[in-house]
This record gives structure tokens, sequence and C-alpha cells, in this order.
């Protein structure tokens, strides 16, 4: 069980920062070494091409707390600053950051296939 940041009770809610440098650069370094022992692994002939690295824009670290160091639903729909000090109790139910705004230019959802007429459900079932 996951548990509260803060206190170590059962964590009730989660939310998401941004890393540390220190936490960016042990996750970076984790996803190479991942990547070198895949391709070590791979064909040589067909060598694995895994992109660039994952940026600090692409990247979060999870936030947990217990249900008395929570923060507001609001707060915890955004993403947190690396040194957002959520959920220290002096700031709750907030935090000390100003939290990245949410996507403005959601795609729009994918079309809904429609299943066929013997597909539904009926009344019976």
């Amino acid at each position: 069980m996951t548990e509260c940041t803060l206190c170590g009770a059962p964590a009730l809610v989660q939310w998401f920062r941004r890393p540390t440098p220190t936490e960016r650069s042990d996750h970076v370094a984790l996803v190479q070494a991942q990547r070198n022992e895949r391709a070590a692994l791979a064909d040589p002939q067909q060598p694995p091409d895994y992109g660039p690295l994952p940026t600090e824009a692409e990247t979060t670290v999870p936030v947990y707390a217990c249900a008395e160091h929570a923060i507001t639903l609001d707060a915890a729909a955004q993403v947190h600053a690396a040194d957002c000090t959520a959920p220290h109790p002096t700031d709750l139910p907030g935090c000390s950051c100003t939290p990245e705004p949410a996507p403005t230019d959601a795609a729009p959802p994918a079309p809904v296939a429609e299943l066929p007429p013997h597909w539904a459900q009926t009344a019976d079932a």
C-alpha cells in the first residue's frame, strides 16, 4: 500500500509534480540503462530506435497524501513545481507553487464506433 509522503499513513489521494534536478538525472539514467539492456538483446542488424530521452516537460513524480495532508481537488488536478511544498501542513489545503495550467487545446474525443444491433444490451440481460 502506498503511504503519505509526509506522515506514512495510508495514502488516499495522489497528484503530480515535476522532478527535482536529482530525480530527473536519476530517471534519465534509469531510462538509458533500460535502453542499453534492450539494445544489447536486440538484433544488431536492426537496432531499436527509442527516440530522445524524456524531457522535464514529459516527466512527473507522484505525490501521495492521507486525508489530513491532502491538497484541494482542483490543485491535485494540475502538475506542481519540483520545489512545491505540498503536502506541508502550513500550506494545506494549498501549496507553495503556482501549478502548471491545464492544457487548453485538448484533442476532440475519438469517434465512438457503433456496435452491431445484436450486441445491444437487452432488458433481459
